[in-house]
């Protein structure tokens, strides 16, 4: 029997091994301008496991109220709506509150959505 999980999780892994300098570059741009966040990665609307065809400037929020979850690729950051529900999600499931624990300043988190609800998630991280 196959555990679906793991090769979901290896599957997600391989994208930010791939296309981790891009997701590296999109990150440390929107974190210049907007400051600490997370990288989300909606693969509800990832039509397949390529980002080198999407030009990720279009997918970068002119104000506050842009930040949403409801595109490909999105930078959301510490200040966002999103970046709350995220981190209560995330608080839940792995007991991790990225509110109030700055160790991922030194790193990027990557978020890969998995369902609308934001039940089903895996993080990742890219050292600056």
């Amino acid at each position: 029997m196959t555990n679906y999980p793991a090769i979901d999780q290896r599957k997600n892994k391989n994208f930010v091994v791939k296309y981790g300098s891009i997701i590296k570059e999109y990150a440390e741009k929107n974190h210049s301008i907007h400051g600490l966040g997370i990288v989300v990665v909606n693969l509800l609307l990832l039509k397949d496991d390529s980002i080198e065809k999407l030009d990720l400037d279009n997918f970068e929020a002119m104000d506050t109220q842009d930040f949403n979850v409801e595109q490909p690729i999105s930078y959301i950051p510490k200040t966002s709506f999103w970046f709350k529900m995220i981190n209560l999600k995330i608080k839940k499931k792995h007991q991790i509150d990225l509110k109030k624990n700055d160790s991922f300043i030194d790193k990027f988190l990557v978020v890969f959505i998995k369902d609308a609800s934001i039940e089903h998630f895996s993080i990742y991280s890219i050292k600056v």
